[in-house]
């Protein structure tokens, strides 16, 4: 990073973050000294607390996917993003990234390593995610379901080749304390799901090996856990992991103590990140899962412990799981918001299986699903794994009993149909606030954006995240206005970026109007948006969305209040799977559905000049990404022009009714 980087984010933390980072600084000289082998064990009492499992059951057909993906693993294959991870044997590479094949540094002391140089280090975000051990739950989780002792001895190789490779403080695993804390968490439950192996405690609690990575990943994880502009879902997962570690290996005098300094910490944070409304406030829909991941995972060790979580931690995490249910679509897939990395807790599932909906089934075995939830397949060994070592609650307090469509304090509105269907229209506008903290790291530039969604299919899309290092052109492009449903003005886009998890300014959306969300024929919301208002015009954007049930359309006008024209790009991005055909100011869209062709048509607004952009890369235009480190072209269309104060710019799709899409799939049959 550049000194000017260093400055800009020196600028976003307060006096009491700056001191706690200058104590962090003058204790990370100081432990220089205990670095590898130099790590000194206090006094150990050998001890396994953290339960164990009844032998469980898969849901029909996940068994034999776990299964094939440990054989998988056994064969030295682990998906990591877009790449495969090399694991075959028993000593596998470390510090080898899957996307790259560099290497990155064993030995150098944590601070001094070059993390965020692609040329040294790889791209550390592959990297560091095999060092976060889910292949290794996987493993245990299939040793727990079959007995093959195949799986445990390759877990526990595993293990012992990571804590032998990567001594305390050494080497680029020690940088990032989410780390520490997932690999935590994954430790405990392969504990747990190898139980009954012959010899298990003699390979955890009672080995010395272990027993110095557990007391060093404990005692970084307290002394240089995040705070101020950083203590956002990495604070969460540092003390989640702190916590299940404490709980489940009381080994070490202070062991108490450091779980309830998490669990502390865990319950000011549940409530410190999560509106009111339920919703993470990363305002990050893939982070609203880890989060409630990371906070359920660890109020699950915490009721194995015997040491619950308090009621009020209890409705937030119900609260937050009402706030899922109410925002996934048909399909139960989430809504797509600012940054997503894909990022798991617990993996002991095929790791296909969508986070979003483990984490709601989970819930509803533990907290109930209210009336008005989706209906959820049948619960796989992660949910019910998490439901056996937490008891069933039934909280106080009144909950709702319709689903919530509006979320005032997150800034989120849900126009849908009211009943769930192979044809459900359901579209997401953002209104809300620029990102968590002062650094709004997860956030796009993406004020009053929204997303299309037509039974489950993506029409106009959210564009994702594809990277967070080593491409910034790409970083750039994939939180940038004009990769979003959104309208740029001035050629700028609505935040000021001040590096790959910076803004330098934080755009302030209000909602103006919302009536319909929950019943009749038409649902409209109107919002609108600040983040132009010191450039020339001072202008305003205002934006309006009304969703028409009966005539099964969605019309988006956009209005600029202000004092002058405006250049303006208003850009809308189509799903990968979606054709189009662009004629004037009509676009014919048409896509493959379960039940057979399915058609659309979207008019454009008059007064712009529309063109096509898919896969471009001078300038990048056109992309879409499914996933974290993968990337396709998408159809951009772009609308360009000067826009006067007061100018409607309107635009609308219109889809076809239920009956005449039944009766067009006939006719294209019968004519096929």
């Amino acid at each position: 990073m550049t000194p000017a980087w260093y400055f800009r984010r020196l600028r976003s933390m307060g006096a009491a973050e700056l001191l706690w980072r200058l104590r962090g600084l003058t204790l990370q000289q100081a432990w220089r000294g205990r670095r590898g082998a130099a790590w000194r064990l206090p006094p150990v009492t050998p001890r396994w607390a953290g339960g164990c499992l009844l032998a469980g059951a898969a849901a029909e057909g996940e068994g034999a996917a776990l299964i094939a993906q440990a054989d998988a693993i056994l064969e030295g294959s682990w998906p990591i993003f877009s790449a495969q991870a090399d694991l075959a044997g028993l000593d596998p590479d470390w510090f080898r990234d899957p996307a790259t094949g560099r290497a990155a540094c064993a030995d150098r002391y944590f601070t001094d390593v070059p993390y965020r140089d692609e040329g040294q280090a790889g791209n550390i975000k592959f990297l560091w995610e095999v060092s976060r051990h889910h292949h290794v739950t996987v493993l245990a989780a299939a040793y727990h379901l079959t007995r093959d002792e195949r799986y445990a001895r390759r877990a526990i190789a595993h293990l012992r080749s990571w804590w032998r490779r990567n001594p305390p403080l050494c080497g680029v695993h020690w940088v990032s304390g989410i780390e520490l804390g997932l690999r935590l968490v994954a430790w405990v439950w392969t504990r747990r799901l190898l139980e009954g192996f012959s010899g298990i405690a003699a390979i955890f609690e009672c080995d010395p090996l272990f027993q110095r990575q557990l007391h060093a990943h404990q005692s970084w994880l307290a002394a240089f856990r995040s705070r101020g502009s950083s203590a956002n879902n990495h604070l969460l997962a540092e003390m989640a992991g702190l916590l299940a570690g404490s709980l489940a290996f009381p080994l070490f005098r202070v062991s108490a103590a450091w779980a309830r300094l998490a669990a502390a910490e865990l319950e000011q944070q549940i409530e410190r990140q999560t509106f009111p409304d339920g919703l993470n406030r990363e305002l990050a829909g893939g982070y609203h899962v880890f989060a409630l991941e990371l906070l359920l995972v660890a109020a699950c060790e915490a009721d194995a412990a015997g040491a619950p979580m308090s009621t009020a931690y209890w409705q937030k995490l119900q609260a937050m799981a009402d706030a899922l249910a109410a925002t996934v679509d048909v399909r139960l897939q989430p809504a797509r918001q600012g940054d997503a990395d894909d990022g798991r807790v617990l993996l002991v599932s095929p790791p296909d299986r969508p986070a979003s909906t483990e984490m709601l089934t989970a819930c509803a075995l533990i907290l109930g699903a209210a009336p008005w939830w989706p209906s959820l397949p049948a619960s796989g060994m992660g949910p019910s794994s998490l439901a056996a070592i937490a008891r069933h609650r039934r909280l106080p307090g009144e909950r709702r009993d319709s689903r919530p469509h509006l979320f005032p304090a997150a800034g989120i509105a849900i126009l849908r149909d009211l009943q769930p269907g192979p044809t459900e229209i359901w579209c997401r506008l953002d209104h809300g606030p620029h990102g968590f903290l002062a650094t709004a790291a997860h956030a796009h530039a993406d004020a009053l954006s929204f997303e299309l969604r037509f039974g489950g299919q993506q029409i106009l899309v959210d564009p994702g995240t594809y990277c967070y290092h080593g491409e910034p052109a790409w970083r750039q492009y994939f939180r940038s206005t004009v990769a979003h449903n959104a309208l740029e003005l001035h050629g700028r886009d609505q935040a000021v970026p001040g590096g790959p998890f910076l803004w330098l300014t934080h755009p302030a959306a209000r909602l103006l109007s919302a009536r319909g969300l929950d019943e009749g024929a038409l649902a409209e919301v109107e919002a609108c948006h600040d983040a132009y208002r010191s450039l020339p015009g001072s202008p305003l954007h205002r934006r309006r969305i009304v969703l028409d049930r009966g005539a099964r359309s969605l019309e988006v006008v956009d209005v600029i209040d202000g004092t002058a024209s405006v250049p303006a790009r208003l850009a809308f991005t189509l799903h990968p799977a979606i054709g189009s055909e662009l004629r004037g100011t009509q676009v014919e869209l048409s896509w493959l559905a379960a039940g057979g062709p399915e058609r659309a048509r979207l008019v454009l607004p008059e007064g712009l000049e529309w063109s096509v952009h898919r896969g471009g890369t001078e300038p990048i235009l056109g992309w879409y990404s499914g996933g974290f480190g993968r990337k396709e072209p998408a159809t951009l269309l772009l609308g360009c022009g000067q826009v006067e104060p007061g100018q409607e710019l309107r635009s609308r799709i219109t889809f076809a009714p239920p009956e005449a899409g039944s009766i067009m799939r006939q006719r294209q049959a019968q004519e096929a």
